[in-house]
């Protein structure tokens, strides 16, 4: 893990916002829970899930068009 730490130690973003609503009570009800420990971690997260998600995504896309092209070449 802390390979990873340092391979992206360059990169910041910074994010301040105010959240409301059902975004809102997920949090707290996640803090509540202990599963996230602060917004911070929070925001880490669910920026680290979506983007597994998205990578997964791309993946199976990949796939798909793999397996077409692979079709498409049978006789």
């Amino acid at each position: 893990m802390k390979e990873n730490r340092e391979k992206y130690e360059n990169f910041k973003a910074r994010i301040n916002c105010e959240i409301t609503g059902k975004p809102a009570q997920i949090f707290l009800d996640l803090k509540k829970r202990g599963l996230v420990t602060s917004a911070r971690d929070a925001v880490v997260q669910g920026l680290t899930c979506l983007y597994e998600k998205v990578l997964q995504r791309d993946l199976q896309e990949a796939q798909l068009k793999a397996s077409r092209r692979l079709s498409e070449d049978e006789p």
